[in-house]
């Protein structure tokens, strides 16, 4: 059964036509002053109700009220009682007659619930920044307890008792932090319309700042909530793949509510499914607020700099001298104040004024687009001969692991042994660029498939800041440092 028809069998269809009229201002507060007056006991005697309507209707202009609302009548009173009627009409009050001096007013069911929605629309209170982390808090304390959904120890009313007790509290927290969201939302909305930078700077640091270190994940974090959370869903988790936990369950829904066997099993199922679901949204529910916060300091920022530097004070002045320039001089021209004085002397060495033109916005100058298709230049295309001929150079002067494992393997045939520059003779370009490769590399697979390995030991490494005790060795037409060569495979 859909949303619209359970509600079309609880009210009528013009319960909600008053919030869309433009007398909803008199009728919200008339019924905020009802309930109020009304209490616990949901019912007032028909002099009160009327004297209750009257007060309201005198706080509202009588131009906001329709034909059938009582704009014609001039009596104060009979407004007063054509209003009630009204309110009989739309459902939000109901006409008891207990005897011919008897008369009640009493409050329709449906009211206190609407009422109770305007409220949260209407929350503006700081306040909630701070609240829903006490309220998840407790709900991790609950889940936290080992018994808790344990269907071999608990009974299976009170297992439906405690899965919608919980139910019922993580959607409490769950409003609450939409709250935050719709706070945060509401600051938004009035650092746009500020008309000053003292009044964005008051808004941003004297109003938000009081909510402003409960930021979600600061609060969510404090005592480790957000494990806490993620702990206490993995164990609804668990228990939501239990059977006996559903049979336990349904057991429970079936006694208390008399459903069928297969819909109390849908339903637990359902409600478990439900619970872990709302556990796992309310990171992401914390995450959408920290962004909404993120953006209210980006806007505020923004808005400062904003009105300081590009719409500051002296702008301002600036606007104002050229006003009462143009107003004293109205009718003249430019040439008959050529040899007036001037109002002042600019302190600057040159000024320079902008008009015509020149004053008007210039548009950055863009780069025109950069061809990048392959086509032919008009350069010489190469041979191929040559291009192999160039890549078999840049491979030959390429210092690879395989060139140095081949001059290890030359000149320390066995393992362990071990050589120096001042041992050896170099005499090509190739042989020294091997010896480079076996300074960059420590092993390399050799011809046989075998890995070679080898260590390299420099006296730079010990006497760094002394460079006139390194020795150095002739190699190849080239002086070179001086270190030892030690195969370790």
């Amino acid at each position: 059964m859909t949303l619209s028809i359970r509600l079309s069998r609880s009210v009528s269809a013009d319960f909600f036509r008053p919030l869309a009229s433009r007398s909803a201002p008199a009728y919200i507060d008339c019924a905020e002053r009802l309930i109020g007056e009304a209490s616990e006991a949901g019912r007032l005697t028909h002099k009160e109700t009327i004297e209750l309507i009257r007060e309201v209707l005198a706080q509202h202009p009588i131009a906001m009220l329709d034909h059938d609302e009582g704009a014609l009548i001039r009596d104060a009173r009979q407004r007063a009682g054509q209003f009630f009627n009204r309110l009989i009409e739309v459902g939000w009050l109901e006409d008891q007659t207990l005897g011919l001096h008897e008369r009640w007013a009493v409050i329709a069911p449906g009211l206190r619930p609407l009422l109770r929605m305007l409220r949260d629309l209407a929350e503006d209170n700081v306040a909630e920044l701070k609240t829903f982390a006490d309220t998840l808090r407790g709900l991790c304390e609950t889940l936290e307890k080992n018994d808790v959904l344990d269907p071999l120890l608990r009974l299976p009313d009170d297992l439906r008792s405690t899965v919608t007790d919980l139910t019922q509290r993580l959607d409490h927290a769950i409003e609450q932090l939409h709250a935050v969201e719709k706070l945060v939302s509401g600051f938004e909305q009035r650092q746009r319309k500020s008309e000053s930078a003292a009044d964005t700077l008051s808004l941003f640091y004297n109003e938000f700042s009081q909510g402003q270190h409960m930021v979600c994940y600061d609060a969510l974090r404090r005592g480790g909530l957000l494990t806490r959370i993620e702990t206490a869903r993995g164990r609804v988790s668990e228990r939501q793949d239990d059977p006996l936990m559903r049979e336990r369950l349904a057991e429970g829904l079936r006694e208390h509510y008399g459903y069928s066997d297969n819909d109390a099993y849908d339903r637990a199922l359902e409600m478990m499914r439900r619970l872990e679901r709302d556990l796992a949204g309310l990171k992401r529910r914390a995450d959408a607020i920290d962004l909404r916060m993120a953006a209210f300091n980006r806007l505020s920022q923004q808005r400062y700099r904003y009105q300081t530097e590009l719409r500051g004070r002296r702008p301002e002045l600036v606007k104002a001298y050229c006003d009462a320039i143009s107003e004293q001089h109205r009718g003249q021209r430019f040439s008959d104040l050529a040899n007036k004085p001037a109002h002042f002397t600019p302190l600057c060495l040159e000024t320079r004024f902008f008009f015509g033109l020149e004053a008007l916005y210039k548009p950055r100058r863009i780069k025109a687009p950069v061809d990048l298709s392959f086509g032919h230049t008009q350069a010489q295309q190469q041979d191929e001969n040559d291009v192999l001929a160039a890549w078999k150079e840049r491979q030959r002067l390429a210092l690879t692991p395989q060139r140095a494992a081949r001059l290890i393997a030359k000149l320390i045939p066995e393992k362990g042994g071990s050589t120096s520059t001042d041992e050896i003779r170099l005499e090509t370009t190739d042989d020294l660029l091997d010896l480079l490769a076996a300074v960059a590399y420590e092993h390399a697979p050799a011809l046989a498939g075998k890995r070679v390995r080898w260590s390299v030991d420099g006296l730079r490494l010990r006497h760094g800041l002394e460079p006139e005790v390194v020795a150095m060795d002739e190699q190849a037409g080239h002086r070179i440092e001086r270190f030892t060569i030690r195969r370790e495979s």
